[in-house]
């Protein structure tokens, strides 16, 4: 019978980890025995996906790099607003299609989110589109015949366009990511249950990603109780807790599985919360329109 660990460690960035404090006796050989009606019922798997995909989300905001925040709306000329997995599938498409015609690994992390008259826009992340695929927002006093001005906001904040997206699915900004923990954090807020419930369809994915990207590593299991890991750790589940820790250094998962270090030597933190003082509008146009749950 194998001894399963009292805590597990993750990486997530150099300075930044997650403690999940397992509840209970967690015994690989023993069954258990699930009531499959209470399963089935729509809330509960509801909160796990939301759960789940918030999850995913954060890990492949904060362990890859980005840069830009990405804005994408879906113009009716050119797209049914309304079928996001038709544009989700297609979109996916065109992402290995741009990748061969750049020449070079495209990432993207995109969350949807519904307008308030039931259409959708998509939020996320953009990595290694050089500039030279993008092009700047201009201001004009007056409207020109060949030329329809922009917000000052986007000529004034440095977005950028992305013409292949916009020729094919609708408008678009690109914001250059300032803060990347902030940034990671505000994208997984996104995921809320208007995209979980959409067409009745608890199964569909809430994001979309570019393959590969990097999650979070496994740095270490703990089988001792360690009431400062317990600490850390302020998100209460039914199975575990769990906590985000800034500050770390690289030693962090390893000082409680065995290393004798005093405390002087253990300098960390919570994670404090990394939207406070942040601006979303520094990166996000269409702030006025989205929610924080």
């Amino acid at each position: 019978m194998g001894v399963s660990p009292a805590y597990s460690i993750h990486r997530y960035r150099d300075d930044i980890y997650k403690v999940v404090a397992w509840k209970g006796r967690r015994d690989p050989d023993m069954v258990y025995i699930r009531d499959r009606e209470n399963e089935q019922r729509n809330e509960s798997k509801l909160d796990n996906n939301l759960s789940r995909a918030r999850s995913m989300v954060l890990q492949y905001a904060l362990c890859n790099p980005w840069e830009y925040f990405f804005t994408g709306t879906l113009d009716a000329d050119k797209w049914q607003r309304d079928d996001l997995d038709s544009f989700m599938r297609d979109f996916e498409q065109k992402i290995r299609d741009w990748r061969k015609e750049y020449g070079f690994k495209l990432d993207v992390l995109l969350v949807p989110e519904r307008h308030k008259d039931g259409m959708w826009h998509v939020h996320g992340l953009i990595n290694n589109l050089p500039e030279y695929y993008t092009s700047g927002f201009y201001w004009l006093p007056l409207p020109s015949l060949h030329m329809t001005p922009y917000p000052w906001k986007l000529c004034q904040g440095d977005y950028r366009s992305w013409p292949d997206f916009q020729d094919r699915y609708g408008y678009c900004s690109l914001g250059r990511v300032r803060d990347p923990v902030a940034t990671a954090y505000y994208v997984t807020k996104y995921i809320g249950k208007d995209i979980a419930q959409r067409a009745g369809d608890l199964g569909k994915h809430l994001y979309f990603h570019s393959r590969p990207l990097k999650k979070a590593e496994k740095a270490s299991d703990v089988y001792i109780f360690q009431p400062e890991l317990d600490k850390l750790c302020t998100e209460d589940y039914d199975f575990c807790k769990t906590g985000m820790v800034e500050d770390a250094n690289w030693t962090f998962p390893y000082v409680w599985d065995g290393v004798d270090c005093s405390e002087d030597f253990l300098h960390f933190a919570p994670l404090r919360d990394p939207l406070e003082g942040f601006d979303p509008r520094s990166i996000d146009p269409f702030f006025e329109q989205t929610r924080i749950f």
